[in-house]
């Protein structure tokens, strides 16, 4: 039987992960091949910017359906501006790690080994970020009645269900 608290964490865990890991996913560079171009909420270059409003778009149809009181919205800015702030410090990260690999990759002897750790080390060096938006979410789920948990439940089964997963 699970405890109140890992359940409580789990579902935490979920939704900071779900929320965060959308926002970052669109906040990537182009990988190689790109030529520049931005991929979108629908992939593919010439859908720049439209994945983070799509995930705004998101959150404030959650929001919406929660029908929050003042302290739950209160929270809810907290979580969403920590997530924010995440995410720009993850692709600010991402852009001078680009740019360090475009420049290491132009030298006769480049450090291969350096740009094969700077991911690793680009993760550590945002963790902190990623932690504080979670720890904020988490705070918001604590503020949920039983009847607003059901409704992001819901929403988790629903998305979980679009993403392929069994969502049951």
């Amino acid at each position: 039987m699970k405890s109140r608290f890992s359940s409580k964490f789990s579902s935490a865990a979920l939704i900071a992960s779900l929320a965060l890991g959308s926002a970052l996913a669109v906040a990537q560079p182009a990988g190689p091949g790109m030529q520049g171009a931005r991929m979108g909420a629908h992939g593919g270059p010439g859908h720049a910017g439209k994945g983070e409003a799509h995930f705004a778009k998101r959150m404030e149809a959650l929001k919406s359906k929660l029908n929050l009181n003042a302290t739950q919205e209160a929270q809810f800015s907290a979580a969403q501006a920590a997530t924010r702030s995440a995410m720009d410090a993850g692709r600010d990260a991402r852009l001078k790690a680009r740019d360090t690999a475009r420049a290491e990759l132009q030298k006769a002897d480049p450090d291969l080994a350096m740009l094969l750790t700077q991911r690793e080390s680009l993760r550590d060096a945002n963790a902190a970020q990623r932690k504080a938006a979670i720890a904020e979410w988490s705070k918001f789920l604590g503020l949920l009645t039983t009847e607003q948990k059901a409704v992001v439940k819901s929403q988790l089964i629903n998305r979980m269900q679009r993403m392929g997963g069994t969502g049951s």
